[in-house]
């Protein structure tokens, strides 16, 4: 256009003229390319864990859920959830199970989606001091952390889907490798940075060896407490130590009481197998059992009794004698008596000074 009016027209200030001219067009706006992204605005790092969430929807998936996804600025610890409904109601009671557990977070980033902007949801974050934020409409990048996750677990259910296997319980691998793998920005792993330790995973660890107590005040603090409760308890419940070994006879105390006449313990007698501090396993008429115990009874063994008689006389008085001498009554008769068929009969009597 410049070029065309050259030629033709001068003024002052002619080409500015033409600029401003071609810009105010408004049918070549509407066909001009869009403005170039603005400068990214890094969200600076929370203060703590589980204070900043970030949390959006994924799906529909071909069994009609959706996956319910939050993740903490912090620590990028995150948690999932496979709903089918993704009404306000469903969302807070998901939120709401996961905040007894991990406590209410001061702000919630999230799209906006009909669940996040309704009434009853905005409402839940009021009562509970929440800050609810929405990035801007159709401009997913403001909520950029929450994204990049959906995409690792969009490409981890493609995999499940592909060959056939249970997606959840891979998704459940998937939530356990990202939690305990370091960040590349924080250079921790999300669980370390959420709770102070180290979760346990598939791969060996030299904490598996030994682990470091990081509190011994609070190691002997609990040391002294328990053993405190413990003398109280064994006090009040007049607790004392059974001497029941393995190969005693005992019989098993009732648990249920069918009626008034129900005796305490069972007639069966059992047989101790096997015994572990208070934990005691009993065999008896082709049946084992694992008790506490406190829910048996030794029976006492009695093979045999005996007896002391003076040797003036079966059932006499012994002497008053005190010395030596002969014809003093110090010598004594041992009688013994036998279990003979439930009948206990003498035996031979045998004597003894």
């Amino acid at each position: 256009m410049k070029r065309r009016v050259r030629p033709k027209l001068w003024w002052p200030l002619v080409d500015r003229d033409v600029e401003k001219f071609v810009k105010r067009c408004h049918e070549c706006l509407l066909v001009s390319r869009p403005n170039p992204p603005a400068p990214m605005n890094r969200r600076a790092l929370p203060e703590g864990p589980w204070l900043c969430l970030a949390m959006d929807l994924l799906g529909p998936l071909p069994s009609h859920e959706y996956v319910f996804v939050v993740i903490d600025y912090y620590s990028r610890y995150h948690e999932l959830r496979f709903v089918k409904k993704i009404t306000s109601a469903v969302i807070i009671d998901i939120l709401e199970e996961m905040f007894s557990r991990l406590g209410y977070p001061t702000s919630i980033t999230a799209d906006n989606g009909r669940q996040f902007v309704s009434d009853e949801f905005k409402r839940f974050c009021a009562d509970n001091a929440i800050d609810l934020m929405t990035s801007p409409p159709y401009w997913p990048q403001a909520n950029g952390e929450v994204e990049n996750i959906n995409r690792s677990i969009l490409k981890r259910l493609q995999i499940a889907h592909s060959r056939g296997v249970d997606y959840k319980k891979e998704i459940q691998k998937f939530i356990l490798m990202y939690n305990v793998t370091p960040h590349g920005t924080t250079g921790r792993s999300p669980s370390e940075l959420l709770f102070n330790r180290r979760l346990r995973d598939k791969i060996p660890s030299i904490h598996d060896i030994k682990e470091n107590i990081l509190d011994e005040e609070a190691k002997d603090m609990d040391m002294l407490n328990k053993e405190k409760g413990k003398q109280k308890g064994d006090t009040n419940r007049g607790a004392k130590e059974n001497e029941i070994r393995v190969g005693d006879k005992v019989l098993l105390r009732n648990v249920l009481f069918p009626n008034k006449l129900t005796t305490n313990f069972d007639t069966v007698e059992y047989e101790v197998i096997d015994r572990s501090g208070n934990d005691i396993v009993i065999r008896g008429n082709g049946k084992v059992f694992r008790r506490n115990i406190s829910h048996v009874k030794r029976i006492p063994v009695l093979d045999s009794l005996t007896t002391e008689f003076p040797e003036s006389g079966a059932l006499a008085p012994s002497s008053t004698a005190t010395n030596d001498e002969p014809g003093n009554s110090n010598q004594k008769l041992i009688l013994k008596l036998k279990n003979k068929g439930g009948v206990w009969r003498p035996g031979s009597p045998d004597a003894r000074k």
